[in-house]
């Protein structure tokens, strides 16, 4: 028979010496007083120790019976402020994601599904953090987010991941760029020719052009925001690539112009999450709502 200490047991024992009664003891626990002494009986059959006595008068402790139920009162003592600090630490997990997410989803669409989270858990305190793709990879590896969201065709390897919507790229010139009244595709061949507004390296929107285009493009002006890129693409420095959802104020205006292209640069929409740890509940809740509105 294996001997492993049995909680509730010890607990039922320390219900007897205080009630002096099996049948008290087990009420006390929640049981009926056959299944308590069941209970008991299994108890000292494996131990080994006869813990109580029974008589006409009652049921006391043994000496035995004594020692461990002084032992089992530190025991649960333990237990109890552990099961306790769990409770906290699961409540403080539940309460508290750290979510980081690139430049795109984090300005576009984050603050929409923080806002559904809010209406079905308000207790929940989320912290943004706003990076490129490859940065929220690292932050994910390293423990310091719970949960990213990428924009980018390259997804990163070891992490756990779910693909919750598509993003298309746009290329926009100024309205006196000599794109601005094409009507036929751009060619890849004139894309590379050109030099561009783009994105940092290791955002997901320049990996994604990169991918397309075939080549690292050539670079007129290099921005880590979206309104740099947009207002060097209105001053006239040069054709950029950016969200067609970020780009869509401009174009009504008339302050930029959306001209086609050959490429595909529809990107996907990615959670990404550490595979080898459980997803807290709000950020599992997240990906569930960027998975139904994004």
């Amino acid at each position: 028979m294996t001997r492993e200490l049995d909680v509730e047991t010890l607990r039922l024992l320390i219900a007897v010496a205080e009630s002096g009664s099996v049948s008290a003891a087990a009420m006390q626990r929640g049981m009926s007083q056959p299944a308590a002494s069941a209970r008991i009986r299994e108890f000292e059959t494996r131990w080994r120790v006869a813990a109580v006595r029974r008589s006409s008068r009652g049921s006391r402790l043994t000496a035995d019976g004594e020692v461990v139920v002084n032992w089992a009162r530190t025991l649960l003592h333990s237990v109890d402020t552990m099961r306790t600090a769990m409770a906290a630490l699961s409540e403080q997990r539940r309460r508290n994601v750290v979510i980081a997410a690139s430049l795109t989803i984090a300005e576009y669409l984050v603050p929409r599904w923080l806002g559904e989270l809010h209406l079905r858990t308000p207790d929940v305190q989320p912290v943004l953090q706003v990076m490129n793709s490859e940065a929220v990879a690292n932050a994910i590896r390293a423990g310091e987010a719970d949960l990213g969201f990428i924009e980018t065709t390259s997804l990163p390897a070891g992490l756990a991941r779910k693909k919750v919507g598509v993003d298309p790229l746009a290329v926009v010139v100024a309205p006196g760029h000599p794109w601005a009244r094409r009507r036929s595709p751009l060619l890849r061949e004139e894309m590379r020719a050109a030099r561009w507004v783009v994105r940092e390296s290791g955002s997901g929107t320049r990996s994604t052009f990169e991918d397309a285009l075939g080549v690292p493009p050539q670079v007129a002006m290099e921005g880590t925001s979206t309104m740099s890129l947009l207002g060097a693409a209105v001053a006239g420095i040069g054709p950029a690539v950016l969200s067609s959802r970020s780009v869509t104020a401009e174009v009504s205006s008339g302050r930029l112009v959306i001209v086609p292209t050959e490429l595909d640069l529809t990107r996907p929409l990615t959670a990404v999450w550490r595979g080898d740890e459980l997803l807290a509940e709000a950020a599992g809740d997240l990906v569930r709502i960027a998975l139904a509105t994004g």
